[in-house]
């Protein structure tokens, strides 16, 4: 259930353009914690999709955490 929520609710964030080019707002392929921040609900999860679990969401990491 849990794994379909975080689907969802990552599918939504990121269905509108290229929202990925928009959170990265210094341009270097990745999505850090400070810059999630601006969306509510990619705060709430970003730990859950942070596979790696460096602090950073990549394009990958997205589209692994996604594609179920």
């Amino acid at each position: 259930m849990l794994s379909t929520l975080l689907m969802l609710t990552a599918a939504s964030v990121f269905a509108a353009g290229d929202a990925f080019s928009m959170l990265d707002s210094n341009s270097d392929g990745l999505i850090s914690q400070d810059e999630a921040k601006v969306d509510d609900t990619l705060t709430a999860i970003f730990a859950d999709l942070d596979i790696n679990q460096d602090g950073y969401l990549s394009k990958l990491e997205l589209e692994v955490r996604t594609e179920n």
